[in-house]
């Protein structure tokens, strides 16, 4: 496992540094959900012995920022810096990660700030739906937890625990060191010995999780809200892992089918009907397999026309497949838009901590345009039959219950249908 990546470029004065854990949500106890966010959050408030101003006036005089960012499996410490002042920022960062102040005050104060995250969810009807459908596809898996929590679990993360867990997890674990920009290998390896402890042997964090399971039938899941004109729309089954063999061939085909305006999605939903601006399908991945989904928007009045249209252009497209001209746009997009993820320093060196900390194999990024133009129509048909089903669907829908319960409720194949108030805790 390797412990430092390097990716030099002379283009501009400016170094990206970026210290990363495979420490994520997934640690999170039950009933504690939004610890591990919560704890990387309270370290940045800065290192101990120096006031958290104080320590912003430092980063400043050193033209840096720093940011914490905490995901389901990795929590990553990044910074930003002149050339120059590339040096006197690494102690600095060395105690910011290491030996965090995690304060009593700074505490109180995330915590509110956390509790007010989740109440202004309540306004973005997006982010309730996509929130409501993981949980109603997941259940009680880790899948579905959220990064910051809920408000119950929010109450049970005192400091004492914050403190404990990023102490053990974070401080007192493993590490990968990655630097972009201005900077040469031998003297990135140099600097980091000098002012890092020993990173020790790092892994991802992919072993403790169990299986998905899919949840046979169809479920409509409302999530009632007053007043509503327009609605949000979730539709969508389980996907493939990160090392499923087919996983390639299903990118090329849910691109084809929902990944771009030219799109069957997109075209029949919008270009046609007029139901909704937007109509896409995502494809996730994980070490388990994560969700696959149509997301669209239309209004209350075609919610339940535009549910069993996508419903029925899905199936067409399980059991037809693509077509060749769609399977070589597909790969042309795929191969045309990579080159934008790996433009960069950063985002190179950003691809190789992936590959380190979350288990994506090698080839996925060294050989990312032969995996996408090797894929053949009937490799992509095999794939969409063999992962997704659309027997076995999770509908969730952002709406005024008493207007769109009936229509949802006689969708083709509906199993069974909840209400829930769009402000349940």
């Amino acid at each position: 496992m390797t412990s430092l990546w390097v990716e030099s470029s002379d283009v501009l004065p400016l170094v990206d540094v970026e210290v990363a854990f495979p420490v994520g949500s997934l640690l999170d106890p039950v009933g504690r959900e939004g610890l591990a966010q919560m704890a990387g959050h309270l370290a940045r408030r800065g290192p101990t012995g120096i006031s958290q101003a104080r320590f912003e006036d430092q980063l400043a005089a050193l033209g840096a920022r720093v940011s914490v960012e905490v995901t389901m499996r990795s929590t990553r410490i990044r910074a930003t810096v002149l050339r120059r002042n590339l040096e006197p920022l690494l102690p600095l960062l060395e105690r910011l990660i290491w030996r965090p102040a995690l304060r009593a005050g700074d505490f109180a104060t995330l915590k509110r700030q956390a509790e007010g995250t989740l109440r202004s969810r309540l306004d973005d009807d997006q982010t309730l739906g996509a929130l409501r459908f993981r949980k109603a596809l997941f259940g009680d898996h880790p899948y579905s937890r959220t990064l910051g929590g809920t408000a119950a679990s929010l109450k049970r993360i005192d400091l004492e625990r914050a403190r404990r867990f990023y102490r053990r997890h974070v401080a007192g674990g493993p590490f990968i060191v990655g630097l972009a920009g201005d900077v040469t290998h031998e003297d990135a390896e140099s600097l980091v010995q000098r002012y890092f402890p020993s990173p020790g042997a790092s892994r991802p964090v992919t072993s403790d999780v169990k299986p998905t399971r899919t949840r046979r039938g169809r479920h409509v899941i409302i999530v009632d809200k007053p007043e509503r004109t327009q609605t949000q729309l979730f539709i969508g089954t389980l996907g493939a892992r990160t090392r499923d063999p087919k996983l390639f061939p299903l990118i090329v085909s849910n691109t084809a089918f929902g990944g771009t305006f030219s799109g069957p999605l997109m075209q029949q939903v919008r270009g046609v009907r007029g139901w909704s601006y937007g109509a896409y399908s995502r494809l996730l991945h994980s070490a388990q397999r994560d969700a696959w989904y149509m997301w669209t928007a239309p209004s209350s009045e075609y919610s339940a026309a535009c549910a069993a249209l996508q419903i029925e252009l899905m199936e067409r497209w399980v059991d037809r497949g693509i077509k060749k001209t769609e399977l070589t746009f597909a790969q042309r997009y795929l191969i045309n838009g990579h080159c934008f993820d790996r433009d960069t320093p950063s985002k190179r060196l950003e691809s190789n901590l992936d590959v380190e900390l979350l288990g994506i194999p090698r080839r996925y990024v060294d050989k990312y345009d032969a995996l996408v133009s090797g894929v053949t129509q009937a490799d992509a048909v095999d794939a969409t039959r063999a992962r997704i089903r659309p027997r076995d669907l999770t509908i969730v829908v952002v709406a005024t219950a008493a207007e769109v319960a009936s229509s949802f409720e006689a969708l083709p194949g509906v199993s069974s249908l909840e209400i829930v108030p769009f402000d349940r805790r």
